[in-house]
C-alpha cells in the first residue's frame, strides 16, 4: 500500500508540473498579447471600449475585472518567486550539489538533483499553494463545467412554467433579478456550510491554506447538481428570465474570481467606501478563514444584502489575523485528501456510528456535530469565542436591532 501511495504521489506531482507549466505559459502569453494589442486599440482596450459603444456597460466592467484578475494572478506568483528567491546563494548550493553527486552513477545523480530541487523553499511553497488548486482546475474543466451548464439549461424551461410573474428587463428588474440570484446563492451556500453532506461537496473550495486567485478554480465536480437544484427553481418561480440568469452567471463568475485575490496581489483587499456596497476580497478572505470569529460568514458574492439581513455578515478585524483552510489536519499537497477528504471522513464516521437515525442525522446535521455533542459545530465555537467580546461580531444590523429593542 505504501508503494502505491508513493507512486500515486509521483504521478500527482508530474501531472501538476505539466498542467502548471501549460496553464502559466498560456496565461502569460495571453496577458502579454492582450497588453501589446491594447497599444493599437485592440486587446484589453477594445474589450472594454467596444461594449461601451454598444451600451453594454456591464461587459466593460467584466473585461476590466478579467484583465485585473489575470494581472493579479501573475503578480501573486512573481511575488512568491521574488520572496523565496530560489537563486539566493546559488554558487554555494551548486557546490554542495556537485559534492553530493561526485562519484555517483547517472541515475543516482539525477535522483540527487531532483531531490535537491524538491527541497528548495520555493518549490515546497509553490507546491503547497498551487498543486491541488491546479489539479482541481484541470479535473473540473472536464467534468463540473459541463455538468453545471447542462443542469441549468435543462432545468430552467421546466421551472419557468411555474413562475409567479415575469420581471421586466429595466434597471429595477435587473436589481431584483440579481437580488434573487444572491438569495438563491446565499441559501445553497449557507446549506453547504451547515449540512455535512453538502459540506463534503463544498469543502475542497475551503481546503487551500493560502488565499490566491487559483482558489477560485477549486470546486467539487458534483456541487453543480445541488446548487442548480436550489437556485433554478427559486429564480424561475420568482420571475427571473433565463436570459437574465445567463448574464448574471457571467457577472457572478467574473466577480467571484476577482474576490479571491490574495494578500500578495491586493494587500488589504478593501475597496474604500465600496466596502459598504459590494463583497470585496477582504470580505471573502473572512469567508475562507477557519478562525472561530469568521466561521460560516459572508456567503454572498457581489452584494452583501442577504448576509446583512440574515446576520451572517462579518468584516475583517485587525485584532483577528486570518488563518485559511479547514479545521481538520490535512496535507494540502495530497490531492485525494484535499478533494475527497471530507467525503472519506463522513464515510468513516457513518461506519463507526450506531443506529440508522444517528447515521442520518450525522449526514444532515452541521459539520462537527455528533450524537453525543454539538460543541464542535461552527455556531457553538463562534458563540464561545464571542462571549465577552460581542462587538467583534456586530454589524450595523445588530446596532439597529439593539436600538429597536431599547
Amino acid at each position: 500500500m505504501q508503494k502505491v501511495k508513493s507512486l500515486w504521489k509521483i504521478i500527482e506531482n508530474l501531472l501538476f508540473l505539466g498542467f502548471a507549466a501549460s496553464i502559466i505559459y498560456l496565461t502569460v502569453i495571453s496577458f502579454i498579447d492582450g497588453s501589446i494589442k491594447s497599444f493599437i486599440g485592440m486587446g484589453y482596450l477594445n474589450n472594454m471600449a467596444d461594449p461601451i459603444q454598444k451600451k453594454i456597460y456591464y461587459q466593460s466592467v467584466m473585461a476590466l475585472l478579467s484583465m485585473l484578475t489575470t494581472f493579479f494572478l501573475l503578480v501573486e506568483m512573481i511575488r512568491l518567486f521574488i520572496t523565496m528567491n530560489p537563486f539566493k546563494n546559488f554558487g554555494m548550493k551548486l557546490a554542495t550539489l556537485n559534492s553530493a553527486m561526485k562519484g555517483q552513477s547517472f541515475l543516482k545523480q539525477l535522483a540527487t538533483l531532483f531531490n535537491q530541487i524538491r527541497q528548495t523553499t520555493f518549490i515546497q511553497e509553490f507546491f503547497r499553494r498551487y498543486k491541488s488548486n491546479f489539479l482541481a482546475k484541470v479535473f473540473n474543466e472536464y467534468v463540473s463545467k459541463l455538468i453545471i451548464i447542462f443542469v441549468y439549461i435543462e432545468m430552467m424551461p421546466f421551472f419557468q412554467k411555474f413562475a409567479l410573474f415575469t420581471v421586466e428587463k429595466n434597471w429595477i428588474g435587473w436589481l431584483y433579478a440579481y437580488l434573487m440570484w444572491e438569495l438563491s446563492y446565499w441559501l445553497w451556500h449557507y446549506a453547504a456550510h451547515r449540512v455535512r453532506l453538502f459540506w463534503c461537496l463544498h469543502s475542497p473550495h475551503h481546503a487551500p491554506a493560502e488565499m490566491n486567485l487559483t482558489v477560485a478554480w477549486v470546486h467539487f465536480f458534483a456541487e453543480g447538481y445541488y446548487t442548480a437544484a436550489i437556485q433554478v427553481p427559486i429564480l424561475m418561480i420568482m420571475g427571473v428570465r433565463p436570459e437574465m440568469v445567463a448574464i448574471i452567471l457571467v457577472i457572478d463568475g467574473t466577480w467571484g474570481t476577482f474576490i479571491h485575490a490574495g494578500e500578495d496581489a491586493f494587500k488589504n483587499g478593501k475597496l474604500g467606501f465600496l466596502e459598504k456596497i459590494f463583497i470585496t476580497p477582504s470580505h471573502h478572505r473572512v469567508h475562507h478563514a477557519k478562525n472561530p470569529l469568521y466561521m460560516d460568514t459572508n456567503f454572498c458574492v457581489l452584494l452583501p444584502f442577504w448576509d446583512w439581513l440574515f446576520g451572517t455578515l462579518q468584516n475583517e478585524k485587525d485584532e483577528v489575523k486570518i488563518e485559511y483552510g479547514i479545521t481538520r489536519e490535512m496535507d494540502v499537497t495530497n490531492f485525494v485528501d484535499f478533494y475527497f477528504g471530507e467525503c472519506i471522513c463522513l464515510y468513516q464516521d457513518l461506519k463507526s456510528t450506531k443506529g440508522f437515525r444517528n447515521k442520518l442525522a450525522l449526514a444532515f446535521m452541521p459539520p462537527g456535530w455528533t450524537p453525543e455533542s454539538r460543541e464542535k459545530t461552527a455556531i457553538v465555537v463562534r458563540q464561545k469565542f464571542l462571549a465577552g467580546q460581542e462587538q467583534l461580531g456586530k454589524t450595523s444590523r445588530d446596532y439597529i436591532l439593539d436600538k429597536l429593542k431599547s
